[in-house]
Formats: structure tokens, sequence, C-alpha cells
């Protein structure tokens, strides 16, 4: 009785369990079928944005490479082009040709006269054949004339995307290229970027690697380097000096590759015109050059002044009224009644400040100097670690040749730049203009650099040791412009 009753229990319970389970099932599949309608639906109401890629090659070829249906014919550089009137008017140059009342407007062969002798028939063909293409193929080798010719016809997207492929290969085998297009076409950004790869590789490269390459850079874009508060200056002004040598000699000479600086030395030394080179007539042209040379930071050491003066360079007349100017501030300097830049503005601490600057090839702690005469002043120059610090040296063995004032001011700015293989800046910090009061002794912080900071670096430092007399500063630029 028990075991039949159990029997037929289990077997309802069976049935029951069945029931439920088989309407769950079909709730779920109803559920599950109801959202997949939903998701098709969407799928099949969402437009599919396709490029036919074969299209635009067709495009190409038909109409460009081949000329099918050709309704006008323009003729440039000797080459014809047989072209689209639909086509062309994309370019504001032949919209506004064909749309106006030139002559051109109906006329089914054109005659383009070329005067920019930058533009080559291939500069042509990549410039015309992308008003058929999506796409335009830029090499950097050939980028100038393509810039050239989309300037000509007036096409800004073509424009913008040479100026992109520039600005990432700017390096030694293209950056006086592409400054004097971005000077020759107005593009501002591009001669901004171009010129300060110019400020930071003059020194440290034109002037270091095989220096023949210093003659290719122009009379002009020198001038504008050298008078530059931002220019890096490897050891001192006085470098720059030296460098301008060696330039002006390969820039008479350029078929001499790599002279010596002896060589160098020898042609100026051996002169037998007495009057200064700059107020020759071969020298004459070389004079805003030199104008923008800090002449009273090359005259801060005694063989600077003797091996200026042997070079018979530069006129007396520049450089006996410096004299006047930095033995006055040494009188100033030893009666205390001056104690350094402390409210020099920041315009004339750049404009007349000493450049200086450095490379460092590897991490660790690094300490040196500028020399020349500071008017007392032993500045040291401190990199341990990540930290870049300036210290006024004021041992007592060398007391007798340093300030005895107790307080200096130093004005001061400093730039860390770290280069990549085309030797375009990758990091680059750079320090507010710092008046800082120093006792003897005193080490001060400037400026804190990354840890994982890779070297080489190269520092640049524009220093001031002595307040300023922008008085005789004036009188001097004075006497400069009345020589010129």
């Amino acid at each position: 009785m028990g075991a039949k009753f159990s029997t037929q229990t289990q077997s309802l319970v069976n049935n029951v369990t069945n029931y439920v389970t088989s309407k769950k099932r079909k709730y779920c599949d109803y559920c599950e079928s109801d959202e997949v309608s939903k998701v098709i639906d969407i799928a099949l109401h969402t437009p599919k944005r396709k490029k036919l890629v074969s299209t635009a090659k067709y495009i190409y070829q038909a109409l460009f490479l081949e000329g099918k249906n050709s309704d006008v014919t323009v003729c440039a550089l000797g080459e014809e082009f047989h072209l689209h009137r639909v086509y062309l008017c994309q370019s504001p140059y032949f919209a506004s040709m064909f749309g106006g009342s030139w002559l051109e407007t109906t006329q089914k062969y054109i005659n383009i006269d070329v005067v920019d002798p930058l533009m080559t028939v291939d500069s042509l063909k990549v410039v015309l054949g992308s008003l058929y293409n999506c796409e335009i193929v830029l090499n950097p080798l050939e980028i100038v004339p393509i810039l050239a010719t989309a300037t000509m016809f007036q096409l800004d997207g073509i424009i913008e995307k040479c100026t992109e492929v520039m600005l990432e290969t700017i390096n030694p085998k293209t950056s006086l290229e592409y400054y004097t297009a971005a000077c020759q076409y107005g593009d501002k950004k591009l001669q901004g970027v171009c010129f300060k790869w110019f400020l930071v590789n003059l020194m440290p490269y034109y002037f270091n690697y095989p220096m023949s390459k210093l003659k290719t850079i122009p009379v002009s874009l020198m001038a504008k380097l050298v008078a530059h508060p931002d220019l890096f200056v490897i050891q001192t002004e006085y470098s720059i000096y030296v460098m301008l040598k060696y330039w002006i000699y390969l820039y008479l000479f350029p078929e001499k590759e790599e002279p010596s600086i002896s060589v160098v030395n020898e042609y100026f030394c051996s002169r037998t015109d007495k009057l200064p080179y700059l107020l020759t007539n071969e020298g004459k042209q070389f004079i805003p050059v030199f104008e923008g040379l800090r002449l009273h930071n090359l005259i801060s050491h005694q063989l600077d002044i003797c091996l200026i003066l042997r070079d018979n360079i530069i006129p007396r007349t520049w450089l006996d009224p410096l004299v006047l100017k930095q033995w006055k501030t040494v009188l100033r300097v030893n009666q205390n009644d001056d104690k350094g830049p402390s409210n020099v503005s920041d315009e004339l601490f750049l404009a007349d400040s000493l450049r200086c600057g450095r490379v460092l090839t590897a991490r660790g702690r690094h300490v040196w100097r500028w020399t020349g005469f500071h008017f007392g002043m032993d500045l040291l120059m401190i990199i341990d670690g990540s930290t870049l610090s300036i210290k006024r040296n004021h041992r007592s063995e060398f007391e007798q040749l340093l300030s005895l004032q107790t307080t200096r001011h130093v004005a001061i700015r400093v730039t860390v730049v770290r280069l990549n293989e085309q030797r375009q800046i990758v990091y680059m910090k750079q320090s507010d203009v710092l008046k800082l009061p120093l006792a003897k002794g005193e080490e001060v912080q400037v400026m804190s650099l990354e840890k994982e900071l890779e070297y080489p670096i190269i520092i640049s430092a524009n220093i001031m040791y002595t307040s300023p007399e922008a008085q005789e500063c004036a009188t001097i630029d004075e006497s400069r412009q009345t020589v010129s």
C-alpha cells in the first residue's frame, strides 16, 4: 500500500515538474526571440557606409591618367594634362579662372606660365592627380616642389598635409630647405619650428660635425640666430666668434671641404689691409651677423681679447666703448655699488645676458663652470641625480680673486633639451628668469629633472652677473650703427 502510494506521488510530482519546465522554456524562448528580433530590426535599419576602393582607382586611372572624356587640356612646364573642369574647380585657382570673365573661361586648351623654379613636372602630376583621388603620397625628399605647386593652385588641404610631413621630418638634411620654403610661402608655423631647430643645433651640430656644413647657412639666417637669446651656445660667447670666423672662410671659399682652424686664423691674420675686415668691401656683407654678437661677453678673458685684436675683424670703434663700460662695472662692483641684477627686467636680461652651454653625455653628478672674468663671482653649475643647481663658490684660497660682498645677486635662466635621431626636440624644460641672492658658498636649486630623462642632454644657460646700464648699452649700439 505504501509502495503504491509512493509511486503515484512520484508520478504526480514528475508531471507537475514537466509542466512548469515546459511553460518556463516557452516563456524564455519568447523573450529571447523578442530580443533577437529587436537586434535584427536595428541592424536592418542602420545604413552601412562602405568605401569602394575600385571607384577611386577607376576615376584616377580612367579620367586622370588616361584622360577619358577630357574637356580641357592644361599645359605647364611643357607637359600636357588632359583634365576635367569639374575636378579642376576644387582648386580656387581654376575655379576663379573658369567662373570669371577670363580668356581661359571657355578655352579648351590652357597654357599655364609657371614662374616658381621649385615646381616640377612630377609635382604637377602629384597635385593635379590628387584632385581625382582620395589620397596623396608625399615623399619628404620631393615635398617642397609639391608645396610650391599646391600653393600656386591654392589647395589648402594639400598645403596642410605637406606641412604635417615637413614638421615630422625636420633634420640636418632638410632643415634649411624647409626653412627657406616656409619663408617663401608664408608658413609661419613651419618657419618657427625650423628656426627653433637651428637655434638648438647650430653649434652642437654644425660646429662639431663636419664643419663644411656651415657654408650652407645664409647670411640672413645666421644674423637672426646669432642675435637670438635662445641660441644654444656650447661653452661661451667666444665660441660663437670662432664659429663665425670659420663660417666666413667657408662662405668665401666653398670649395674648401674641411679647412683646419689654423688655416682660417692664418687667412685673417695674414691680411695686408689694416682696415678691420668688417669695414672692407668684402666684409661689409657680414656686419649684420657680427652686430648680433654680445661683445661685452666676448672680452671677459685676456687671451680672447688678444685673439680678437689679432684677427682684426671687428672694428676697434665697436670694442673700445665696451672696454670702458667693463672697467666702470668693475669699479662699481669693487665699491659695493653693484651687488648684481636684483631687479633687471626679463627683456633686458634676455638681450644682454651671457649665453653659454654644455652637452652632458651620461647620467651622473656633473660639476662645471664657464670660465672668464665674472666680476668676482665663481659660479658652479651642478647636476646631481634629478636636480640642477648653482653654487656661489667661495673657497678661502681664492678669496683674493673673489668678491667680498656678503650677498651677490645673479640672474639666470636655464634650458634643458634632449634630441632624437633627427635632432628634433623630444624633451624640453626651461626655468623662469630667476634673480637669486647668493651668500658665500650658498647653493640654490634652479630646476628639477625627470628621473627617467634619457641622456645625452644639452644644457643652455643665460646668466647675468652685474646690473646693466641701459644708457651705456644704447650708446654702444649707436656707435655700431654709425660705423655701419
